[in-house]
């Protein structure tokens, strides 16, 4: 009967945080403190954050980047990197890097194209405890990346496998953006990196990537500026327009 009573305690708990019903099967196994169910609460709420009249140059963007074995995680395919940098006005504040373990072998065609070998993440933490920590450095900034959308796709995927929680913070393409100040058809990441000269020492890697995109992002906002793009209404209206 007490052990029932908690339950039910931990279960209001959890409604009164907001954290919707279909993940309370998740978090009353006794393994999550209540300090992680306010960070998932702060991660619903991010989006609210955000002020769209805020001036670019103020808004803290989080650049990311992942490795992964393919491009489905509803297929299967895992993490097997994860890196970010916390900018302002297109200064790196902060860096962020893991490699993870994944659950099956890694092909030898993604060790190859990334560097990645078994013996690499041997000792790397398994995605869940890795996401948690990725989650919270990330949390509060504005999301960023050169097709951005794969390293979304496998965050939303693993972040409701595990915390049955949708992701709704901000986020931008730099591609995008790219071919608006470009004018070209669909610049590849290496195109833009080639067209600014920016060196990227570690190509396909989570944390040489995000390096050579902090320093395209800060000739990014130069060029926005130019083009009096200055707070983040300015930059949704000129993507919406391409």
């Amino acid at each position: 009967m007490r052990e029932r009573h908690r339950f039910w305690q931990r279960a209001l708990r959890l409604l009164s945080l907001e954290i919707p019903r279909e993940a309370l099967s998740a978090f009353l196994d006794g393994e999550h403190s209540l300090h992680q169910e306010m960070w998932l609460r702060s991660l619903r709420k991010e989006k609210q954050q955000i002020d769209i009249t805020t001036p670019l140059a103020e808004v803290p963007f989080v650049i990311i980047d992942m490795e992964t074995t393919g491009f489905s995680p509803q297929q299967g395919d895992e993490i097997l990197a994860m890196a970010a940098a916390k900018t302002l006005n297109g200064i790196v504040k902060e860096r962020y890097f893991t490699l993870v373990c994944p659950e099956k072998a890694i092909p030898p065609h993604i060790s190859a194209l990334t560097g990645i070998q078994a013996k690499d993440v041997l000792h790397a933490p398994r995605l869940r405890e890795a996401l948690r920590s990725f989650l919270s450095f990330i949390h509060g900034g504005v999301m960023i990346g050169y097709h951005i959308g794969h390293d979304l796709s496998f965050l939303r995927h693993f972040l409701w496998k595990y915390y049955r929680t949708k992701w709704a913070a901000h986020f931008f393409d730099m591609q995008p953006m790219v071919k608006m100040i470009l004018r070209c058809s669909c610049p590849t990441f290496d195109e833009a990196l080639q067209y600014y000269e920016i060196l990227c020492q570690k190509r396909h890697t989570a944390d040489g990537d995000v390096e050579a995109m902090a320093k395209l992002w800060k000739v990014l906002l130069e060029e926005l500026k130019q083009r009096n793009i200055e707070t983040l209404r300015d930059l949704y209206a000129a993507l919406s327009m391409r």
